[in-house]
């Protein structure tokens, strides 16, 4: 398999190259979507290598609040008023 890759764009059934290929009339091709999809190990590899890519002090502030949001661990039965095993 010939390993040149052409960019372009879906206009209804038809893929409209940037360039013209130097392929012979009536090549089968392949063709290959770019983006993935919703939910794919692709997509979220992506999410994560692109922006808004976060400072450290962000993740400071992020830890804080986590930590300020913490309620206390109840040992005793809601339901019974006894202290848990």
């Amino acid at each position: 398999m010939n390993k040149t890759a052409y960019k372009g764009v879906v206009k209804g059934k038809t893929v409209m190259l940037r360039e013209v290929p130097d392929f012979p009339e009536g090549a089968e091709v392949l063709v290959t979507r770019l983006e993935a999809l919703k939910g794919s190990p692709q997509a979220v590899l992506a999410a994560i290598n692109s922006p808004p890519h976060i400072k450290p002090g962000d993740v400071d502030i992020l830890i804080q609040r986590i930590e300020e949001g913490k309620r206390p661990v109840r040992y005793e039965n809601v339901l019974t008023g006894t202290r848990g095993k």
